[in-house]
Protein backbone atom coordinates (compact mmCIF):
# COMPACT_ATOMS: atom_id res chain seq x y z
CA UNK A 1 0.00 0.00 0.00
CA UNK A 2 1.79 3.58 -1.17
CA UNK A 3 0.57 6.41 0.73
CA UNK A 4 1.17 9.79 -0.58
CA UNK A 5 5.05 9.55 1.24
CA UNK A 6 5.67 7.91 -1.72
CA UNK A 7 6.34 11.37 -4.18
CA UNK A 8 8.06 11.76 -6.05
CA UNK A 9 7.15 8.03 -7.28
CA UNK A 10 8.94 6.51 -10.16
CA UNK A 11 8.57 8.85 -13.07
CA UNK A 12 6.45 7.90 -15.96
CA UNK A 13 6.99 9.72 -18.52
CA UNK A 14 11.24 10.89 -18.19
CA UNK A 15 12.58 14.08 -19.53
CA UNK A 16 15.93 15.75 -21.10
CA UNK A 17 17.17 17.54 -18.02
CA UNK A 18 19.66 20.23 -20.05
CA UNK A 19 20.15 23.72 -20.41
CA UNK A 20 19.00 24.24 -23.97
CA UNK A 21 19.21 27.80 -25.20
CA UNK A 22 16.13 28.98 -26.78
CA UNK A 23 15.22 31.55 -29.48
CA UNK A 24 11.13 32.36 -28.50
CA UNK A 25 9.61 34.20 -31.15
CA UNK A 26 6.01 35.53 -30.71
CA UNK A 27 3.61 38.08 -31.76
CA UNK A 28 3.34 41.19 -29.38
CA UNK A 29 -0.42 41.32 -28.48
CA UNK A 30 -0.03 44.99 -28.24
CA UNK A 31 1.46 46.19 -31.47
CA UNK A 32 1.00 43.04 -33.60
CA UNK A 33 4.66 43.33 -34.31
CA UNK A 34 6.92 40.00 -34.25
CA UNK A 35 9.42 40.16 -31.12
CA UNK A 36 12.43 37.57 -30.02
CA UNK A 37 13.41 36.47 -26.88
CA UNK A 38 16.82 34.38 -25.87
CA UNK A 39 15.37 31.79 -22.83
CA UNK A 40 16.70 28.94 -21.27
CA UNK A 41 15.14 25.98 -20.99
CA UNK A 42 15.38 23.23 -18.24
CA UNK A 43 13.82 20.39 -19.51
CA UNK A 44 12.44 18.70 -22.67
CA UNK A 45 10.59 15.55 -23.31
CA UNK A 46 8.72 14.89 -26.57
CA UNK A 47 5.30 16.28 -25.86
CA UNK A 48 6.57 20.34 -24.20
CA UNK A 49 9.46 22.08 -22.79
CA UNK A 50 10.10 24.36 -19.84
CA UNK A 51 11.25 27.76 -20.52
CA UNK A 52 12.75 30.06 -17.92
CA UNK A 53 11.81 34.05 -17.69
CA UNK A 54 12.19 37.13 -16.37
CA UNK A 55 9.22 38.42 -18.52
CA UNK A 56 5.13 37.14 -18.29
CA UNK A 57 3.49 35.87 -21.02
CA UNK A 58 -0.02 35.12 -21.16
CA UNK A 59 -1.41 31.69 -20.51
CA UNK A 60 -2.18 29.67 -24.40
CA UNK A 61 -0.23 32.05 -26.11
CA UNK A 62 1.37 30.63 -29.01
CA UNK A 63 5.09 30.72 -29.92
CA UNK A 64 8.12 29.28 -32.26
CA UNK A 65 11.10 27.45 -30.41
CA UNK A 66 14.11 27.26 -31.92
CA UNK A 67 17.15 25.55 -30.43
CA UNK A 68 19.81 22.67 -30.79
CA UNK A 69 19.94 19.80 -28.22
CA UNK A 70 22.56 18.67 -26.66
CA UNK A 71 25.47 17.44 -28.89
CA UNK A 72 23.61 18.04 -31.85
CA UNK A 73 24.24 20.31 -34.93
CA UNK A 74 20.62 19.87 -35.57
CA UNK A 75 18.31 22.96 -35.26
CA UNK A 76 15.28 21.72 -33.82
CA UNK A 77 11.95 24.16 -35.03
CA UNK A 78 9.06 23.64 -33.42
CA UNK A 79 5.36 25.53 -32.37
CA UNK A 80 4.56 25.62 -28.94
CA UNK A 81 1.85 26.98 -26.81
CA UNK A 82 2.18 27.77 -22.75
CA UNK A 83 -0.22 25.75 -20.74
CA UNK A 84 1.30 26.19 -17.10
CA UNK A 85 2.75 29.42 -15.88
CA UNK A 86 4.62 29.22 -12.47
CA UNK A 87 6.34 31.81 -10.51
CA UNK A 88 10.12 30.82 -9.57
CA UNK A 89 12.51 32.97 -7.01
CA UNK A 90 10.00 34.55 -4.99
CA UNK A 91 8.21 35.93 -8.37
CA UNK A 92 11.29 37.35 -9.62
CA UNK A 93 11.31 34.97 -12.58
CA UNK A 94 8.70 32.48 -14.21
CA UNK A 95 8.62 29.39 -15.29
CA UNK A 96 6.78 28.40 -18.72
CA UNK A 97 5.36 24.58 -19.51
CA UNK A 98 4.86 25.21 -23.15
CA UNK A 99 3.00 22.08 -25.01
CA UNK A 100 4.71 21.17 -28.44
CA UNK A 101 1.64 21.60 -31.01
CA UNK A 102 4.08 20.98 -34.19
CA UNK A 103 7.42 19.19 -34.22
CA UNK A 104 8.65 17.02 -37.16
CA UNK A 105 8.62 13.09 -36.16
CA UNK A 106 12.36 13.34 -36.69
CA UNK A 107 13.32 16.06 -34.00
CA UNK A 108 10.68 14.03 -32.06
CA UNK A 109 12.58 10.73 -32.63
CA UNK A 110 15.76 12.51 -31.46
CA UNK A 111 14.43 13.74 -27.97
CA UNK A 112 13.52 10.54 -27.03
CA UNK A 113 16.62 8.54 -28.17
CA UNK A 114 18.36 11.51 -25.59
CA UNK A 115 15.72 10.44 -23.11
CA UNK A 116 15.94 6.73 -23.24
CA UNK A 117 20.36 7.84 -22.98
CA UNK A 118 19.86 9.48 -20.09
CA UNK A 119 17.13 7.54 -18.08
CA UNK A 120 18.66 6.27 -14.75
CA UNK A 121 15.96 3.56 -14.95
CA UNK A 122 18.13 1.32 -16.42
CA UNK A 123 20.65 1.37 -13.86
CA UNK A 124 18.11 1.30 -10.79
CA UNK A 125 17.15 -1.89 -12.60
CA UNK A 126 20.54 -3.62 -12.78
CA UNK A 127 21.35 -2.59 -9.07
CA UNK A 128 17.88 -4.30 -8.07
CA UNK A 129 18.63 -7.54 -10.30
CA UNK A 130 22.19 -7.53 -8.95
CA UNK A 131 21.05 -7.41 -5.65
CA UNK A 132 23.07 -4.72 -4.43
CA UNK A 133 22.57 -2.77 -1.67
CA UNK A 134 24.18 0.55 -3.06
CA UNK A 135 24.76 2.17 -6.88
CA UNK A 136 26.96 4.70 -6.68
CA UNK A 137 26.73 7.44 -9.93
CA UNK A 138 30.25 9.10 -10.22
CA UNK A 139 31.68 11.94 -12.47
CA UNK A 140 34.16 10.70 -15.22
CA UNK A 141 33.45 7.13 -13.72
CA UNK A 142 31.63 4.08 -14.66
CA UNK A 143 28.87 3.32 -12.31
CA UNK A 144 29.48 1.04 -9.30
CA UNK A 145 27.71 -1.26 -7.59
CA UNK A 146 28.05 -2.36 -3.89
CA UNK A 147 26.91 -6.01 -4.19
CA UNK A 148 27.70 -8.29 -0.50
CA UNK A 149 29.64 -5.80 0.64
CA UNK A 150 32.23 -5.40 -1.64
CA UNK A 151 32.22 -2.62 -4.90
CA UNK A 152 31.49 -3.88 -8.50
CA UNK A 153 31.93 -1.89 -11.58
CA UNK A 154 29.53 -1.67 -14.21
CA UNK A 155 29.89 -2.91 -17.11
CA UNK A 156 29.84 -0.01 -19.89
CA UNK A 157 31.41 3.64 -20.61
CA UNK A 158 32.02 6.18 -17.60
CA UNK A 159 29.44 8.66 -17.38
CA UNK A 160 30.69 12.76 -17.95
CA UNK A 161 30.39 15.21 -15.76
CA UNK A 162 28.15 16.90 -18.12
CA UNK A 163 25.67 13.96 -18.34
CA UNK A 164 24.88 13.04 -14.63
CA UNK A 165 22.97 16.03 -13.95
CA UNK A 166 20.88 15.14 -17.02
CA UNK A 167 20.83 11.47 -15.16
CA UNK A 168 19.60 12.86 -11.46
CA UNK A 169 17.30 15.69 -12.43
CA UNK A 170 15.20 13.07 -14.18
CA UNK A 171 14.28 12.07 -10.84
CA UNK A 172 13.42 15.06 -9.26
CA UNK A 173 11.49 17.55 -9.03
CA UNK A 174 11.82 20.96 -10.10
CA UNK A 175 11.36 22.14 -6.30
CA UNK A 176 13.95 19.79 -5.26
CA UNK A 177 16.37 20.30 -8.09
CA UNK A 178 16.25 24.41 -6.52
CA UNK A 179 16.44 23.45 -3.40
CA UNK A 180 19.79 21.39 -4.09
CA UNK A 181 21.43 23.88 -6.41
CA UNK A 182 20.87 26.78 -3.25
CA UNK A 183 22.11 23.79 -0.54
CA UNK A 184 24.40 21.64 -2.74
CA UNK A 185 22.85 18.48 -1.03
CA UNK A 186 19.56 16.65 -1.02
CA UNK A 187 18.03 13.32 0.54
CA UNK A 188 14.79 12.02 -1.34
CA UNK A 189 12.88 8.59 -1.93
CA UNK A 190 11.72 7.13 -4.72
CA UNK A 191 9.53 4.43 -5.03
CA UNK A 192 11.01 2.57 -8.37
CA UNK A 193 7.98 -0.38 -8.29
CA UNK A 194 6.22 -2.16 -5.74
CA UNK A 195 8.39 -4.54 -4.23
CA UNK A 196 11.90 -1.69 -4.44
CA UNK A 197 12.48 1.75 -3.15
CA UNK A 198 15.41 3.85 -3.13
CA UNK A 199 16.92 6.13 -0.86
CA UNK A 200 18.57 9.19 -2.61
CA UNK A 201 21.71 11.05 -1.64
CA UNK A 202 23.04 13.94 -4.34
CA UNK A 203 25.76 16.09 -3.50
CA UNK A 204 28.79 17.71 -4.85
CA UNK A 205 32.42 16.19 -5.13
CA UNK A 206 34.80 18.54 -6.19
CA UNK A 207 32.31 20.72 -7.83
CA UNK A 208 31.14 17.88 -9.67
CA UNK A 209 27.07 16.24 -9.25
CA UNK A 210 27.23 12.77 -7.97
CA UNK A 211 24.22 10.54 -6.40
CA UNK A 212 24.57 7.21 -4.06
CA UNK A 213 21.19 5.47 -4.15
CA UNK A 214 20.18 2.69 -1.40
CA UNK A 215 17.87 -0.03 -2.51
CA UNK A 216 15.29 -0.69 -0.28
CA UNK A 217 12.60 -3.55 -0.42
CA UNK A 218 9.52 -2.16 0.56
CA UNK A 219 8.91 -5.38 2.39
CA UNK A 220 9.31 -5.14 5.68
CA UNK A 221 10.74 -7.75 7.05
CA UNK A 222 10.47 -9.95 10.23
CA UNK A 223 12.27 -10.36 12.99
CA UNK A 224 13.25 -13.91 12.00
CA UNK A 225 14.13 -13.05 8.70
CA UNK A 226 16.23 -10.16 10.11
CA UNK A 227 18.29 -12.87 12.88
CA UNK A 228 16.84 -10.30 15.13
CA UNK A 229 17.11 -11.72 18.86
CA UNK A 230 14.17 -12.19 20.62
CA UNK A 231 14.94 -9.65 23.79
CA UNK A 232 14.42 -7.02 21.01
CA UNK A 233 10.74 -7.52 20.98
CA UNK A 234 10.45 -7.54 24.42
CA UNK A 235 12.29 -3.46 24.16
CA UNK A 236 9.85 -2.74 21.10
CA UNK A 237 7.01 -3.68 23.43
CA UNK A 238 7.89 -1.40 26.04
CA UNK A 239 5.91 1.56 26.96
CA UNK A 240 8.20 4.14 27.75
CA UNK A 241 12.00 5.04 27.45
CA UNK A 242 14.17 5.41 25.05
CA UNK A 243 15.57 2.82 22.83
CA UNK A 244 18.38 2.84 20.70
CA UNK A 245 20.03 1.85 17.42
CA UNK A 246 23.06 2.24 17.00
CA UNK A 247 25.59 1.05 14.24
CA UNK A 248 28.07 2.48 11.33
CA UNK A 249 25.89 3.74 8.46
CA UNK A 250 24.54 0.91 6.40
CA UNK A 251 24.59 -1.56 8.98
CA UNK A 252 21.22 -2.34 9.43
CA UNK A 253 19.45 0.28 11.87
CA UNK A 254 16.68 1.73 9.59
CA UNK A 255 15.97 -1.75 8.75
CA UNK A 256 15.12 -3.14 12.40
CA UNK A 257 13.69 0.20 13.39
CA UNK A 258 10.98 -0.85 11.10
CA UNK A 259 10.45 -4.53 12.03
CA UNK A 260 10.01 -2.95 15.42
CA UNK A 261 7.72 -0.25 14.35
CA UNK A 262 5.65 -3.02 12.68
CA UNK A 263 5.09 -5.28 15.48
CA UNK A 264 3.74 -2.49 17.17
CA UNK A 265 1.62 -1.73 14.62
CA UNK A 266 0.52 -5.38 14.60
CA UNK A 267 -0.21 -5.73 18.15
CA UNK A 268 -0.80 -2.51 19.54
CA UNK A 269 -3.39 0.50 19.35
CA UNK A 270 -1.12 3.71 19.41
CA UNK A 271 0.14 6.80 17.79
CA UNK A 272 3.33 5.90 16.11
CA UNK A 273 5.25 9.37 15.15
CA UNK A 274 8.08 8.36 12.78
CA UNK A 275 10.45 11.16 11.23
CA UNK A 276 12.89 10.18 8.61
CA UNK A 277 14.60 11.48 5.99
CA UNK A 278 13.94 10.10 3.64
CA UNK A 279 10.76 7.88 4.35
CA UNK A 280 11.92 4.07 3.36
CA UNK A 281 9.47 1.52 4.81
CA UNK A 282 5.47 2.60 4.33
CA UNK A 283 3.77 1.28 6.99
CA UNK A 284 -0.10 1.25 6.46
CA UNK A 285 -1.99 1.52 9.75
CA UNK A 286 -3.20 -2.06 11.05
CA UNK A 287 -4.08 -1.95 15.13
CA UNK A 288 -2.12 1.66 14.94
CA UNK A 289 -2.21 5.08 13.37
CA UNK A 290 1.22 5.97 12.11
CA UNK A 291 2.12 9.53 10.95
CA UNK A 292 5.27 9.31 8.48
CA UNK A 293 6.70 12.50 8.37
CA UNK A 294 9.84 13.49 5.82
CA UNK A 295 12.43 16.21 7.04
CA UNK A 296 12.70 18.30 4.37
CA UNK A 297 9.36 17.63 3.18
CA UNK A 298 6.93 17.51 6.04
CA UNK A 299 9.11 19.22 8.59
CA UNK A 300 12.24 21.27 8.33
CA UNK A 301 14.11 19.49 10.88
CA UNK A 302 14.65 15.97 13.45
CA UNK A 303 15.04 18.68 16.43
CA UNK A 304 11.96 20.81 15.25
CA UNK A 305 10.01 17.48 14.31
CA UNK A 306 10.51 16.12 17.87
CA UNK A 307 9.26 19.20 19.79
CA UNK A 308 6.24 19.17 17.39
CA UNK A 309 4.93 15.56 17.33
CA UNK A 310 4.82 15.82 21.22
CA UNK A 311 1.79 18.13 20.67
CA UNK A 312 0.19 15.27 18.43
CA UNK A 313 -0.77 13.00 20.60
CA UNK A 314 2.11 10.12 20.60
CA UNK A 315 2.54 6.74 22.20
CA UNK A 316 5.70 6.24 20.55
CA UNK A 317 8.39 8.63 18.68
CA UNK A 318 10.49 6.83 16.18
CA UNK A 319 13.86 9.06 15.53
CA UNK A 320 15.18 8.30 12.19
CA UNK A 321 18.46 10.26 13.49
CA UNK A 322 19.59 12.18 16.43
CA UNK A 323 22.00 14.02 14.55
CA UNK A 324 22.44 17.25 17.57
CA UNK A 325 22.17 18.44 20.85
CA UNK A 326 18.86 19.76 20.15
CA UNK A 327 17.59 16.51 19.10
CA UNK A 328 19.17 14.75 21.82
CA UNK A 329 17.94 16.94 24.63
CA UNK A 330 14.33 16.68 23.00
CA UNK A 331 14.40 12.32 22.66
CA UNK A 332 15.79 12.59 26.27
CA UNK A 333 12.87 14.86 27.44
CA UNK A 334 10.24 12.90 25.47
CA UNK A 335 11.76 9.53 26.63
CA UNK A 336 11.89 10.95 30.35
CA UNK A 337 7.64 12.32 29.86
CA UNK A 338 6.43 8.69 29.44
CA UNK A 339 6.63 8.31 25.47
CA UNK A 340 8.38 5.36 24.29
CA UNK A 341 11.60 6.66 21.47
CA UNK A 342 12.88 4.75 19.30
CA UNK A 343 16.23 6.36 18.06
CA UNK A 344 18.94 5.64 15.44
CA UNK A 345 22.79 7.13 15.86
CA UNK A 346 25.46 6.71 14.01
CA UNK A 347 28.18 5.08 15.94
CA UNK A 348 30.71 2.42 15.56
CA UNK A 349 29.92 0.28 18.71
CA UNK A 350 27.42 0.94 22.35
CA UNK A 351 30.35 2.25 24.34
CA UNK A 352 31.22 5.39 21.78
CA UNK A 353 27.54 5.74 21.17
CA UNK A 354 26.82 6.41 24.55
CA UNK A 355 30.10 9.04 24.92
CA UNK A 356 29.10 10.65 21.87
CA UNK A 357 25.50 11.53 22.37
CA UNK A 358 26.70 12.90 25.99
CA UNK A 359 29.67 14.85 23.99
CA UNK A 360 26.71 16.66 22.55
CA UNK A 361 26.65 18.80 25.84
CA UNK A 362 28.86 21.12 27.31
CA UNK A 363 31.17 19.28 29.43
CA UNK A 364 29.77 20.71 32.62
CA UNK A 365 26.67 19.31 31.46
CA UNK A 366 28.11 15.98 30.73
CA UNK A 367 26.43 14.48 34.26
CA UNK A 368 23.51 15.88 34.29
CA UNK A 369 23.60 14.30 30.51
CA UNK A 370 24.40 11.08 31.64
CA UNK A 371 22.40 10.99 35.08
CA UNK A 372 18.87 11.65 32.22
CA UNK A 373 20.28 8.46 30.01
CA UNK A 374 20.45 6.26 32.53
CA UNK A 375 17.07 6.98 33.98
CA UNK A 376 15.42 7.12 30.88
CA UNK A 377 17.47 4.07 28.94
CA UNK A 378 15.76 0.56 28.28
CA UNK A 379 18.01 -1.07 25.87
CA UNK A 380 20.93 -0.40 23.18
CA UNK A 381 20.68 -2.50 19.99
CA UNK A 382 24.24 -2.13 18.09
CA UNK A 383 24.65 -3.10 14.38
CA UNK A 384 27.08 -5.13 12.01
CA UNK A 385 26.49 -6.33 8.82
CA UNK A 386 28.53 -9.17 7.98
CA UNK A 387 29.58 -10.90 4.19
CA UNK A 388 28.19 -14.69 4.50
CA UNK A 389 30.47 -16.99 3.84
CA UNK A 390 28.94 -18.47 0.77
CA UNK A 391 29.05 -14.95 -0.24
CA UNK A 392 25.46 -14.92 -1.04
CA UNK A 393 24.40 -11.94 1.28
CA UNK A 394 25.43 -10.26 4.52
CA UNK A 395 24.33 -11.56 8.21
CA UNK A 396 22.89 -9.00 10.73
CA UNK A 397 25.44 -9.19 14.39
CA UNK A 398 24.06 -7.51 17.12
CA UNK A 399 25.27 -6.33 20.72
CA UNK A 400 22.48 -5.73 22.92
CA UNK A 401 22.45 -3.72 25.96
CA UNK A 402 19.60 -4.29 28.13
CA UNK A 403 19.27 -0.96 31.02
CA UNK A 404 19.13 -3.15 33.81
CA UNK A 405 20.23 -1.65 37.92
CA UNK A 406 23.73 -2.38 36.66
CA UNK A 407 23.90 -0.42 32.87
CA UNK A 408 22.33 2.36 34.34
CA UNK A 409 24.51 2.69 37.12
CA UNK A 410 28.13 2.41 35.46
CA UNK A 411 26.45 5.34 32.42
CA UNK A 412 25.17 7.71 35.80
CA UNK A 413 28.82 7.20 37.12
CA UNK A 414 30.50 7.77 33.80
CA UNK A 415 32.23 4.37 33.82
CA UNK A 416 31.70 3.13 30.70
CA UNK A 417 34.38 0.50 30.28
CA UNK A 418 32.73 -1.72 32.51
CA UNK A 419 29.87 -2.40 30.14
CA UNK A 420 31.58 -5.19 28.71
CA UNK A 421 31.98 -7.37 32.01
CA UNK A 422 28.36 -6.32 32.67
CA UNK A 423 27.11 -7.62 29.19
CA UNK A 424 29.37 -10.90 29.44
CA UNK A 425 27.52 -11.93 33.50
CA UNK A 426 23.80 -10.77 32.69
CA UNK A 427 22.75 -14.01 30.39
CA UNK A 428 19.77 -13.67 32.35
CA UNK A 429 18.76 -10.53 30.88
CA UNK A 430 19.26 -11.76 27.51
CA UNK A 431 21.99 -9.63 26.84
CA UNK A 432 24.48 -10.46 24.24
CA UNK A 433 28.10 -9.03 23.08
CA UNK A 434 29.04 -8.52 19.59
CA UNK A 435 31.55 -11.32 19.80
CA UNK A 436 29.24 -13.71 21.54
CA UNK A 437 26.78 -12.97 18.00
CA UNK A 438 29.89 -13.32 15.37
CA UNK A 439 30.96 -16.24 17.22
CA UNK A 440 27.32 -18.13 16.56
CA UNK A 441 27.77 -17.46 13.13
CA UNK A 442 31.72 -19.36 13.17
CA UNK A 443 30.21 -22.22 14.89
CA UNK A 444 27.22 -22.84 12.26
CA UNK A 445 29.80 -22.44 9.88
CA UNK A 446 27.89 -19.31 7.74
CA UNK A 447 30.56 -16.80 8.07
CA UNK A 448 34.52 -17.26 7.74
CA UNK A 449 37.33 -16.33 10.73
CA UNK A 450 38.68 -13.99 8.59
CA UNK A 451 35.19 -11.96 8.33
CA UNK A 452 35.03 -12.62 12.36
CA UNK A 453 38.85 -10.71 12.50
CA UNK A 454 37.76 -7.82 10.59
CA UNK A 455 34.80 -7.31 12.47
CA UNK A 456 35.04 -8.16 16.08
CA UNK A 457 38.92 -7.07 17.82
CA UNK A 458 37.90 -10.07 20.11
CA UNK A 459 39.15 -12.91 17.33
CA UNK A 460 42.02 -14.22 16.97
CA UNK A 461 43.44 -15.24 13.66
CA UNK A 462 42.13 -19.04 14.76
CA UNK A 463 38.61 -17.43 15.09
CA UNK A 464 38.28 -17.57 18.79
CA UNK A 465 37.84 -15.19 21.01
CA UNK A 466 40.90 -13.91 23.22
Amino acid sequence: MLTRHDIPERRKDYRLYSRIHVKFAYQNAQDNAKKEKNLLATNINTGGIYLESEEIFPLNMEATASFRLPKSETTVQAAIKIARIEALDEGRSFGLGCVFTKLDDAHKQEIQQLIEKFNIGKLLELAIKRGASDLHVLADHVPVLRVNGALEEVDGPSLTSEEIPQLLFSLMTKQQIRRFEKEKELDFGIQYDVRNRFRVNVHQQRGFLEATFRLINTKVSSFEELNIPEVVKDLARQRDGLILLVGPTGSGKTTTMSAMVELINREKRAVIITLERPIEYVHPNIKSIIKQREVGVDTNSFSAAIKSSLKQDPNIIVIGELEDADSVRTALIAAEAGYLVIASFHSPNTMQAIDRLVSFFPLEARKQALSQLSNCLKGIISHLLIPRKDRNGRLLATEIIVANDAVKRVIRKDELFQLPTIIQTSGAYRMQSMADSIRRYLEMDIIDSEAAMFYSEEFNKYGQAK
